[in-house]
């Protein structure tokens, strides 16, 4: 099922800038559930004990709200018929690999109030902010996604780009590093993998959803740095967010500074020229006018 999204774009950022609850996109579907049933109560409940999960200091959980042995019988009748009827309800939660457990429990609980009011009574929904990402739906299977789904759910360059070849390698090295580490933590870690690089002035994070295998998620993030590369080109900052995965990477603002300069100094510089040329102009021609008297006198 497609989701419907909904952005907030960036024009230039620095993702170590922002908060953890800082929103990035949501995806809501064009389905939606009836109010006072069975799955709302369920919902209501997943929902609730996010928070209360995320406080033990899990940075990822997956939930089951109302399901029996029927649950997934129940929802394909109800998608074949077309009467909405599933009762049970599937969620999970991820945190960022490097918040700490009160930031992710309030990531988590802000998450999740927010997907209430963007996806009010959508039955599948997913809100990325920037520390943490809360999905929902009526069916276990589709909760992770599907290991083929190359989609990108998401993806931002910042306006600002660079033609410096150092810094498009160490961007690149950067990406190569994150595509290739991954997958072994990703194997020991029921969290879904969590890598931090950096190579000159650029730093980056990748990032797979809990529950996915090793070889999806090197497949997956494989997939995420072709997007970066194809998408954002030369840019100095880039997110992309598949559904299985994101990449992310950002150039030290103090480098950006440095090698751009001050274009204000520069018109400065430039003012200060303009005068000091008029000035000579202006006494050479005095000095030129004194000869002259002096001269013919």
């Amino acid at each position: 099922m497609h989701l419907l999204i909904s952005c907030l774009a960036a024009v230039f950022f620095l993702p170590v800038d922002a908060a953890p609850g800082t929103f990035v996109y949501a995806g809501c579907s064009p389905s939606r559930y009836a109010p006072n049933t069975a799955f709302e109560s369920n919902l209501n409940s997943l929902l609730a004990s996010m928070a209360s999960t995320a406080s033990s200091g899990a940075t990822y959980s997956s939930f089951t709200s109302g399901a029996g042995p029927e649950a997934e019988a129940e929802y394909e009748s109800a998608t074949a018929d077309g009467a909405g009827a599933a009762s049970a309800a599937y969620g999970l939660y991820q945190c960022r690999g490097d918040l700490r457990p009160g930031e992710c429990v309030a990531c988590v609980r802000d998450t999740v109030a927010r997907l209430g009011a963007v996806c009010a009574g959508a039955t599948v929904a997913s809100l990325q902010s920037d520390g943490c990402y809360v999905r929902y739906g009526a069916a276990r299977r589709n909760l992770v996604g599907r290991a083929d789904d190359t989609s990108v759910a998401y993806h931002r360059c910042s306006a600002g780009t660079s033609g410096d070849a150092w810094l498009l390698r160490s961007r690149d090295a950067v990406l190569s590093d994150l595509q290739g580490g991954v997958d072994a933590t990703a194997a020991a870690s029921s969290g879904g993998g969590y890598k931090v690089s950096a190579s000159g002035p650029v730093q980056g994070v990748a990032q797979c959803l809990g529950g996915v295998g090793a070889a999806d998620c090197t497949a997956c993030l494989a997939q995420a740095v072709a997007q970066v590369h194809g998408t954002c080109g030369a840019a100095l900052a880039a997110d992309v967010y598949l559904v299985q995965c994101s990449v992310r990477y950002w150039t030290n603002a103090n480098y950006v500074r440095s090698s751009q300069g001050n274009p204000e100094d520069d018109a400065g510089r430039t003012v200060a020229i303009a005068i000091g040329i008029s000035a000579g102009v202006a006494a050479l021609v005095v000095f030129i006018s004194f000869l002259r008297k002096a001269c013919s006198s």
